[in-house]
C-alpha cells in the first residue's frame, strides 16, 4: 500500500511539473512564420484578426514568439491606447470669406494677400469678382501657423432650421497653384421631431499644404462660417479602426422597446460603434449595451442617433460613436417602438464594432526561423509579459530602431487540440494536494488495520 501511494505521488508530481515546463510550439494551435527576423534587433507586428479569433485568453497571454531552436524570446503587447502618442487636440483656424464663384479649375486664382511678420495671412481679396452685398461662397483657411498638421476640420456655421451644403476642398503652398484635397462631401445640420443629423467634420485624407480652400458647390443658401477647428491626433476617421460586422441573432419587444441581440466571437477590444442599415434613408436613435457573460448586467456603451441618408446625390452617414475599450462578447440594440422601421420580428440593423490592432513587440535572439505561436489552453495560469522591454525601449530610444514586419501565411502547429479544455497548473496543484491527503488517510487506515489484526492475533 505504501509503495502504491509513493507511485501515485510521483505520477502527480511529474504531471504538475510537465504543466509548469517551458512551452513548446506544439502547445499552440496556430502560428505565423516570421521570415524577416534575424538573430538581433527589435521587431513589431500588428496582430492579425485570426489571433483574436483563436486565442483562449482575452489578455493575449497565450501568445509566444519562438526562435529556430524552439526557445521563446522576450515579448510584450502594446495596446492601441499605448500606441496613441497624442490625444485629440483642437486649434482654431483663421479663415477668410471670399465672394463670387471660384474658378472651375483648381489653379491660378487671383488673390491679393497681406501677411504679418510671422507669415500668417491677415487680409485676402479675391479681386472684383462680386458685388459688395453678395454673400461669401468660398473660404480660405490658413493653417500655416498651427502647431500640428490637421487630420480633420470641424466647421460651425450660422444656424438654420435645416441646412445641407455640398463642398469640396483644395490646398496650396503658395496661394497661386491649387490641387484637389477632398472631393464632394456633405455638411448638414438637420433637426426634426427630436432627431438630429449633423455632419460638421471633414476628414483630411493625407498631409495637407498650409492653405486650404473650401468651395461651396450648388449651395441653396450661402455657407456662413462662424468658426473652423483643426483637429490633430486621436482617431478621427473610420479608417483608424478595423471593423467587425455582426448580424442580429433575434429581435423581440421588451417593455415598449424593440431589442436586437448580437454575439461577438473574436476577443478584440471594441472602441467604436456604428450601425449598418439594409435600406437607405434610415434614421434611428438607439441605445447599445454590452456584457461579458450572460450572468452579468448590461452596461450602456452608447446612446446616440445613427443614420444613413441620401442627400443631393451623396450618402450621409453619422460619425462612428466612441466607447470605452471593451472585450464584452454579448451586445444588444434597443430602440423605442415608435415606428423607426424596426419592429418585433423584423431584422435588426447590422452592428458594426470598431477595434484597434494591438502590437506585438519582441527581441530577436538566437537562430531562425522565427514563429509567432498563439492559441493554447496548456499554459501556466500566470505568464508575465516582458514589460521591461517596453520600458527599455522608451528609456534608450530604441523605438525609432524598431523594425515593423508582416507575418507569413498561417500555419497549423498543435491544431484545435491545443484549444481543448485543459487542466491548469493551479488545478493540478489542487489535485496533487487532495491526492496527498487521500493517500495519507489511506496509509493511516492501512496501518490502523494492520495494528488491529496484530492485536487480534495476540489475544487469540
Amino acid at each position: 500500500m505504501k509503495s502504491m501511494c509513493i507511485i501515485l505521488l510521483a505520477v502527480l508530481l511529474n504531471s504538475g511539473m510537465a504543466q509548469a515546463a517551458a512551452p513548446q510550439m506544439k502547445n499552440f494551435a496556430y502560428g505565423y512564420p516570421l521570415p524577416q527576423v534575424k538573430g538581433d534587433g527589435v521587431y513589431a507586428i500588428n496582430l492579425p484578426l485570426m489571433v483574436y479569433e483563436k486565442i483562449s485568453q482575452s489578455d493575449l497571454s497565450d501568445i509566444r514568439v519562438f526562435n529556430g531552436a524552439g526557445e521563446t524570446v522576450p515579448h510584450a503587447i502594446r495596446s492601441a491606447i499605448q500606441m496613441e502618442k497624442h490625444k485629440e487636440t483642437r486649434q482654431t483656424v483663421p479663415f477668410f470669406p471670399l465672394k463670387g464663384a471660384p474658378s472651375s479649375s483648381t489653379s491660378d486664382l487671383s488673390l491679393r494677400v497681406i501677411r504679418n511678420a510671422d507669415g500668417a495671412v491677415v487680409t485676402v481679396d479675391a479681386g472684383n469678382r462680386a458685388t459688395v452685398n453678395q454673400p461669401a461662397s468660398w473660404y480660405l483657411l490658413d493653417t500655416s501657423t498651427l502647431d500640428k498638421r490637421p487630420t480633420a476640420l470641424e466647421l460651425e456655421w450660422t444656424d438654420k432650421t435645416s441646412t445641407v451644403f455640398t463642398v469640396s476642398l483644395a490646398h496650396s503652398s503658395d496661394l497661386s497653384h491649387w490641387s484637389p484635397l477632398v472631393g464632394q462631401t456633405v455638411l448638414a445640420d438637420l433637426r426634426y421631431n427630436g432627431n438630429a443629423v449633423t455632419a460638421r467634420r471633414i476628414t483630411l485624407p493625407r498631409k495637407t499644404l498650409p492653405y486650404i480652400r473650401i468651395d461651396c458647390l450648388d449651395c441653396q443658401e450661402p455657407l456662413l462660417l462662424r468658426e473652423v477647428q483643426a483637429i490633430s491626433g486621436g482617431s478621427t476617421s473610420p479608417e483608424a479602426w478595423q471593423w467587425l460586422t455582426l448580424q442580429p441573432e433575434k429581435t423581440k419587444e421588451i417593455k415598449g422597446k424593440i431589442v436586437g441581440t448580437y454575439l461577438l466571437k473574436p476577443k478584440v477590444r471594441v472602441s467604436a460603434l456604428q450601425l449598418g442599415f439594409a435600406q437607405s434613408n434610415s434614421l434611428m436613435r438607439a441605445v447599445i449595451e454590452s456584457r461579458p457573460t450572460t450572468d452579468d448586467d448590461w452596461h450602456i456603451q452608447a446612446r446616440s442617433s445613427f443614420y444613413a441618408l441620401t442627400l443631393q446625390g451623396k450618402t450621409l452617414v453619422n460619425e462612428p460613436v466612441h466607447c470605452p475599450p471593451t472585450a464584452d462578447r454579448f451586445w444588444r440594440l434597443s430602440v423605442k417602438a415608435n415606428g423607426n422601421g424596426f419592429s418585433a420580428g423584423t431584422e435588426a440593423p447590422q452592428l458594426k464594432l470598431g477595434w484597434r490592432q494591438d502590437q506585438l513587440i519582441f527581441v530577436g535572439r538566437g537562430p531562425g526561423p522565427y514563429t509567432l505561436a498563439f492559441g493554447s489552453t496548456q499554459l501556466a495560469d500566470t505568464i508575465p509579459q516582458d514589460n521591461l522591454l517596453l520600458a527599455t525601449m522608451r528609456e534608450t530610444g530604441l523605438e525609432s530602431l524598431t523594425r515593423h514586419i508582416e507575418p507569413g501565411p498561417l500555419t497549423i502547429l498543435g491544431g484545435e487540440q491545443a484549444l481543448q479544455p485543459h487542466l491548469s497548473a493551479a488545478s493540478w496543484k489542487k489535485i496533487l494536494l487532495w491526492a496527498i491527503l487521500l493517500a495519507g488517510v489511506a496509509l493511516l487506515a492501512f496501518m490502523a488495520r494492520t495494528i488491529y489484526r496484530e492485536m487480534q492475533t495476540k489475544d487469540s
